[in-house]
């Protein structure tokens, strides 16, 4: 019996990838870094560790993390995206829904702590969950499960009594290492692999159809 349904942030909650994406380009270019689709591509749902090393391949750098961390987020504050641009359709209807019925809810995101609290006060969705969870908290963010089996131990409920809803590979994998039953937002842009998902949904309002099946 489904008591949780856990979320990832980027490209579930809020359609964002499209945004950071083309916030890593430019960042990328204002250092005279030219990358094409299919790099861009594969930092989509990675963890912070997996784009900082990608990073400082193509641009011919060794910054210390630290460093990288400081000059992306400087870049980002000034070419910054409202999330409440990119809000999902249903998202915050369907979160309503889960609390009135019973289920706990989280977020699981590999973003930082800040962004995810930034995206639940710009999209008015403060007391929508019991837990948030960053990938800054762990020694290893997705595909590693660790954050899920956190926020299952966390809402004081057994993995497999929870639903992950995750768009990325690298996400779709932790859920399933976690024993969860994995709903994949879908998303046909990147050439990002769905298949491993329970199901795959279109419109937050689906996740009602797997709670109990």
């Amino acid at each position: 019996m489904i008591k949780a349904v856990i979320f990832d942030m980027d490209g579930v909650l809020v359609d964002s990838e499209p945004k950071n994406l083309e916030q890593m380009r430019g960042f990328y270019k204002s250092y005279g870094t030219e990358v094409d689709d299919a790099f861009m591509h594969s930092l989509v749902g990675s963890s912070y560790t997996y784009t900082y090393t990608e990073s400082m391949r193509v641009m011919h750098m060794d910054w210390p993390m630290e460093k990288f961390k400081e000059k992306l987020d400087d870049y980002c504050k000034l070419h910054a995206f409202g999330y409440d641009e990119v809000l999902n359709p249903g998202v915050k209807e369907t979160l309503i829904w889960l609390r009135e019925h019973g289920y706990k809810t989280a977020v699981a995101s590999s973003s930082a702590m800040h962004q995810i609290q930034t995206m639940e006060n710009v999209c008015d969705l403060v007391g929508c969950f019991d837990e948030l969870l960053s990938g800054e908290m762990f020694h290893e963010s997705k595909p590693n499960p660790e954050i899920y089996l956190t926020a299952a131990k966390k809402l004081k409920v057994k993995p497999e009594e929870c639903i992950a809803v995750e768009d990325s590979s690298y996400g779709i994998a932790a859920g399933n290492a976690a024993g969860m039953r994995v709903l994949a937002y879908a998303d046909d842009r990147y050439g990002v692999d769905q298949s491993k998902a329970y199901a795959r949904i279109h419109h937050m309002q689906e996740i009602k159809t797997y709670l109990n099946d």
